[in-house]
Parts: C-alpha cells; sequence; structure tokens
C-alpha cells in the first residue's frame, strides 16, 4: 500500500483550508463595509494583510503539489466537513476534515500571519 508524507497531506489540507480562509476575510470584509465602526479602515488594512499572506502560501502550496504530483480532483462539502479527494503520483487518497479542525485551523493561521499567538487570544484586550 502506497502511503503520504504528512509534507504531502498537508500540501492537499493547506490547498483546500486556504481558499476557505479567503471566503472568510472577504465575507468579513462585506460586513465591515456595511458596519459603522470607528476603525473601518484599520480592519481593512489588516484584511488585505491577511489575504496577500494567504494567496502567497497558496500560490506556494499549487507549486509545490504540482512539483510532487498532487492533484485534487474533488471536494464536497457536507455537514459534518470536507472532504477531498486526490491523487499522489498516480495513488488515489482521501482527506476529511471536520468544520471544527477548520474552523481552528483558519483561526491558527490567521493568528500567525498577524504575528500573533493564539495562545494570547483574550488577553489582547
Amino acid at each position: 500500500m502506497f502511503g503520504l508524507n504528512p509534507n504531502e497531506t498537508k500540501l492537499v489540507k493547506d490547498y483546500t483550508l486556504l481558499p476557505l480562509l479567503l471566503d472568510v476575510l472577504e465575507r468579513d470584509r462585506e460586513v465591515l463595509c456595511r458596519a459603522d465602526l470607528r476603525t473601518t479602515e484599520l480592519t481593512s488594512v489588516i484584511i488585505d494583510q491577511l489575504q496577500a499572506a494567504a494567496l502567497s502560501d497558496l500560490a506556494q502550496v499549487r507549486r509545490d503539489m504540482r512539483d510532487r504530483g498532487l492533484k485534487v480532483y474533488e471536494d464536497r462539502r457536507t455537514k459534518l466537513g470536507i472532504e477531498v479527494e486526490f491523487l499522489c503520483r498516480g495513488y488515489r487518497h482521501k482527506l476529511s476534515m471536520l468544520w471544527g479542525l477548520i474552523e481552528a485551523e483558519i483561526e491558527q493561521r490567521s493568528y500567525t500571519y498577524l504575528g500573533l499567538r493564539i495562545e494570547d487570544k483574550g488577553c489582547l484586550s
């Protein structure tokens, strides 16, 4: 049986999560534009920074996947999470992620992009 190495699994996971992070950020930007906040411009700059970092990482992930022969051919959103089917050097694989994990990963990545530690969450105010 052919197995994936942890780096290959991480690439597929990132390939799936980064577009979701970009969707979340765009939705947040839309809410921000409709809100009457005093820090709209600052918050918009933060969203821009997060988007730029995520887009840069996504471009690198796509290059790395191409170099390793990884190709996602299907992803499905379910009530429980996301199921991804992909090829790695001709072998079929499947990766499933629960919504709770997806949300935690997106939040962790956002904190990292901003140079913050998620452990300090709630202590920043």
